[in-house]
């Protein structure tokens, strides 16, 4: 279960039930319920919650554990980052506390993303079709969910997550593995390609706990391959 909540701290103010879009919210025992098969993890419920009842799940632990466990582990950052870590000018402070966290490889996303937005080019310039982008995991299971016969119109193309994911592969190792590490609650159960995935507000937890600011670590550059245009999705 991705998105969950904290009992004791609902206070059945209906937020969460008025503004999930899938309706997998519902009241039970006078508390609210996310309802695990309707749930599309857009994470917005805990977004509205006033009270912090509405959580998602924190896999921060799983990722240390991987990077103890394995000598080849790649960061796969999404291009969003900046509008996350806007206190910092320069990415090199953030990739260098990436890197002092245990990752052997720190990647940016935005490769990824020009690896798909060129196939999304050839897919319109070849096809009369209208296409539903397919980047965005809840998107996808809301249109599988609620809109079964829109589900052929999802552009058979993976996002810049998974695409990223399978360069790193091919360009340092298929045993590497990989974190995304993004805005989205989503990504954390959107592919088995990727090992494990966590978003910025729990990169900034692992950064805290392990005591890792930009004047303790070495300010560092993106591993190869480096992205294009696709920075600015």
């Amino acid at each position: 279960m991705l998105v969950y909540t904290i009992k004791e701290l609902c206070r059945t103010c209906y937020t969460c039930v008025r503004e999930c879009p899938a309706k997998a919210i519902r009241i039970v025992g006078g508390q609210a319920e996310v309802i695990v098969e309707r749930c599309i993890a857009c994470g917005n419920c805990t977004k509205v919650c006033s009270q912090g009842a509405k959580v998602f799940l924190n896999t921060t632990d799983r990722v240390l554990k991987l990077l103890e466990e394995e000598k080849k582990v790649a960061a796969l950052i999404a291009p969003s980052f900046p509008a996350e870590f806007s206190e910092y000018s320069d990415h090199q402070a953030i990739v260098g506390m990436i890197r002092a966290i245990g990752f052997e490889y720190v990647t940016e996303v935005s490769f990824g993303a020009d690896i798909v937005a060129e196939r999304y080019r050839q897919l319109v310039d070849e096809s009369k079709e209208y296409y539903i982008t397919s980047d965005c995991p809840s998107i996808v299971n809301y249109i599988r969910f609620y809109h079964p016969a829109l589900a052929d119109n999802l552009a058979p193309i993976v996002s810049p997550m998974v695409a990223m994911s399978r360069v790193v592969h091919r360009r340092y190792g298929s045993d590497t593995k990989t974190v995304f590490i993004g805005p989205c609650v989503a990504k954390k159960a959107e592919s088995s390609e990727v090992d494990e995935a966590i978003t910025f507000t729990e990169l900034r937890e692992l950064l805290s706990k392990l005591g890792i600011t930009p004047s303790n670590t070495t300010p560092s550059e993106f591993d190869p391959p480096a992205g294009g245009r696709g920075a600015i999705f």
